[in-house]
């Protein structure tokens, strides 16, 4: 759980650095694995029971490139923008209910649980097909080298000649 400690928030702005296990995001990733602790830098304002964060969440993950098969890591990072506020009523429903980055803890609550939140974030930003750069050559079809690391000694198979009537205009529009 990426928990706030909200007790001990003074009233005015602060600044909180928290750090936990990635494995607390419980994410699963095909092709991919978290491979650093997550990391949050916050800038909170406190304003009675209106908490408001404003920051960065991010963790390093390995990828798996979907052209070249090669693992590579990126740092993935998502904003983090929402206001906790302090109810005794926390768990009714009420004026804030449905509200996008709004969430309710009730008063006495030592914690606020960041998790999903940051979670949520962090999957949106993830890649659909990760790639180790733009500019990826893949694997060679016929006998699989990296060609971002060799030049391979295969045959260009020429192209289905019933693509040339559309190849011939998408040279005409250069």
């Amino acid at each position: 759980m990426i928990r706030l400690d909200i007790s001990s928030i003074p009233e005015g702005c602060s600044h909180e650095e928290l750090e936990e296990d990635s494995s607390e995001l419980d994410i699963t990733l095909e092709g991919g694995r978290l491979a650093s602790p997550l990391t949050a830098s916050l800038d909170i304002t406190r304003n009675g029971d209106e908490i408001f964060l404003t920051g960065r969440a991010s963790v390093k993950v390995v990828f798996e490139c979907a052209r070249c098969l090669e693992e590579y890591t990126c740092v993935l990072q998502s904003p983090v923008e929402l206001v906790v506020v302090v109810k005794d009523d926390a768990g009714e429903e009420g004026a804030c209910e449905g509200q996008e980055n709004l969430m309710q803890v009730p008063s006495g609550s030592k914690y606020a649980d960041l998790t999903d939140e940051i979670r949520s974030e962090l999957l949106v930003r993830m890649p659909i097909k990760p790639l180790c750069r733009d500019t990826c050559k893949g694997l060679c079809p016929e006998c699989g080298a990296n060609l971002n690391l060799e030049k391979c000694s295969c045959k260009q198979v020429s192209a289905d000649s019933r693509w040339n009537a559309l190849n011939s205009l998408k040279k005409d529009q250069h």
